[in-house]
């Protein structure tokens, strides 16, 4: 649940507290960026973790004219896992119909957009309508489910037309239902752009806390043995010390003046 570390996303301060003393181990696995905490708890009982942190976020618009498809030899080689299917976005399963809904588009950042919007119409966000092992198949057969399987089917969808996708686990600004949040990102001429198919809060209000092919590398927490969880609270606002007001910026908004956003 930390927020990772970027160019443009700097942590000023940071808090991290439990209600009872456990074995605490900070780290970072797999994905570079992302930071996790073991817990290991021996003793049977009630655990609360509690997390704070103020933030500063980037984010950085492109006229759409300016952004170019560039073709796979082209890519980075940290970027080809974000071609491959994965655990919960098995893209090689779904060429034929996305090649069927997209194929005739133009552009990867048109494409990209078509996918997103096609998500929005199509997929009903219904909290519970899924489970840990729902992926993005069940997803498209249901036509239902909540961010996590948003992300996960708009991922599928553009690694089967040959473009990067990853996942984003985020904090969201003003999102409808403040909870944790996912979106994904498409890598297009050399920069990560951000998407979101539930339209549920503005693309530049969100915190990137951890990035990866699909939710089992990105994941808010992942648990082991016997554990019951009790509920969760998260609340995203502006710090008391920030003097501009927060604009916030939806795809409509995007479209209207031509441009396309991303993190930094």
């Amino acid at each position: 649940m930390a927020c990772i570390r970027t160019a443009g996303q700097h942590v000023s301060e940071e808090e991290l507290s439990e209600s009872r003393e456990v074995e605490r181990q900070d780290m970072n696995v797999g994905f570079a960026e992302n930071r996790f905490t073991k817990y290991e708890v021996e003793e049977p009982g009630e655990l609360a973790i509690h997390y704070s942190s103020l933030v500063r976020s980037t984010v950085q618009t492109v006229p759409i004219q300016q952004i170019e498809t560039c073709g796979v030899s082209t890519l980075d080689p940290e970027v080809i896992p974000y071609l491959f299917p994965s655990r919960y976005a098995p893209a090689d399963r779904m060429r034929a119909v996305a090649s069927d809904l997209f194929g005739h588009i133009e552009g990867h950042l048109a494409q990209a957009m078509a996918i997103e919007d096609w998500l929005y119409e199509h997929i009903s966000y219904n909290s519970g309508s899924s489970n840990e092992q729902s992926w993005a198949l069940d997803t498209f057969e249901s036509r239902s489910g909540v961010c996590r399987d948003f992300a996960h089917l708009g991922i599928a969808f553009c690694r089967a037309l040959t473009i990067p996708a990853r996942y984003v686990t985020v904090y969201s600004n003003q999102l409808q239902w403040q909870d944790f949040h996912a979106v994904f990102e498409v890598y297009i001429d050399g920069t990560w752009f951000l998407f979101d198919g539930t339209h549920l809060g503005p693309l530049n209000g969100m915190i990137r806390i951890a990035v990866g092919r699909d939710a089992s590398d990105a994941a808010v927490a992942t648990l082991y043995g016997n554990v019951c969880g009790q509920g969760l609270n998260v609340s995203v606002g502006l710090s008391e010390h920030e003097s501009e007001e927060f604009a916030p910026v939806f795809r409509q908004d995007l479209r209207e003046r031509e441009e396309a956003l991303f993190l930094i």
